[in-house]
This record gives structure tokens, C-alpha cells and sequence, in this order.
């Protein structure tokens, strides 16, 4: 009868506390929808074309009010606009990257999906060129992107 009581209050005890929930510790930061927005074009009176799409495993979940943008150091110098072919199986940014005529620093790429509220930046930079082209209308350069 002692055993039986025993096992009977281990069985409790495991019950007991091993349903206790603990804090999942999985989590993610969640973001908002940036307002990223050129402050001073008249400052930047030089651009160049950045054509790209975002990777499938992303592109998934893309909506149309997601955001593609391009920085310089932090600073915003161009937005994409979303171009969506007729039948909706692919989706092209176009962006103008503003800058002057003596810049010489790297552009980077973030990407804001409004359906995961999360955000991804490029892991490549590229060099800002006067005039410049970065991928075509047929052919979008991919970005691979990484969370922030």
C-alpha cells in the first residue's frame, strides 16, 4: 500500500510540474512599418537604378505594402516602387538611389515585409556609381537578405 501511494505521488508531482508552462524563449523582435523617405533630394542631384526582387523563401509572404529601400550609411537615399507583372508571379522594386558628386560610400539594402512585421537587410553592399545600374527589368538582381 506505502508503494502505492508513493508511485501515486510521484505521478502527481510529475503532473504537476511538469505541465508548468515556462516563458517561450523563441521569440522575435516584431517591427512596425518603417517611413523611410528621402529627407533632402536637392542635396543628392546625382542617382542610380537598383532593380531587384526579394528570395522566394521571403517573397512568399509579400504584400503590397511591403518596402524595399536604399541606405547610405543609415541614411535613407532611395525607396522602391513595387512593380507586379499582370498575372501577380513576379515582383520588381525600382529604386533611385540618391547621392552627390563626390560620393564614394557603399549602398545598403532593407527590405520590410508587412505580412511577417519583420525586417531584413542585404548582406552585400554595393558602390554607389554615378549613372549606374544595378540589375535589369528582366533580370533582378535577388537581394540576399538577413534579419536584422
Amino acid at each position: 500500500m506505502k508503494f502505492t501511494k508513493l508511485i501515486f505521488a510521484i505521478c502527481l508531482g510529475l503532473i504537476i510540474f511538469g505541465c508548468s508552462k515556462e516563458k517561450d524563449e523563441d521569440t522575435f523582435q516584431v517591427y512596425t512599418r518603417p517611413g523611410w523617405t528621402v529627407e533632402s533630394p536637392e542635396q543628392y542631384p546625382n542617382s542610380f537604378t537598383a532593380i531587384v526582387s526579394i528570395p522566394e523563401n521571403i517573397n512568399a509572404y509579400a504584400a503590397d505594402n511591403d518596402i524595399v529601400a536604399a541606405f547610405i550609411d543609415d541614411e535613407c537615399r532611395g525607396v522602391g516602387n513595387l512593380i507586379i507583372s499582370e498575372n501577380g508571379s513576379w515582383r520588381v522594386y525600382i529604386i533611385t538611389v540618391r547621392g552627390s558628386s563626390t560620393e564614394n560610400r557603399n549602398i545598403t539594402f532593407k527590405y520590410y515585409s508587412a505580412q511577417l512585421e519583420y525586417l531584413y537587410q542585404a548582406k552585400t553592399m554595393i558602390a554607389f556609381v554615378i549613372g549606374g545600374t544595378y540589375g535589369t527589368f528582366d533580370n533582378p538582381i535577388i537581394l540576399d537578405l538577413e534579419n536584422i
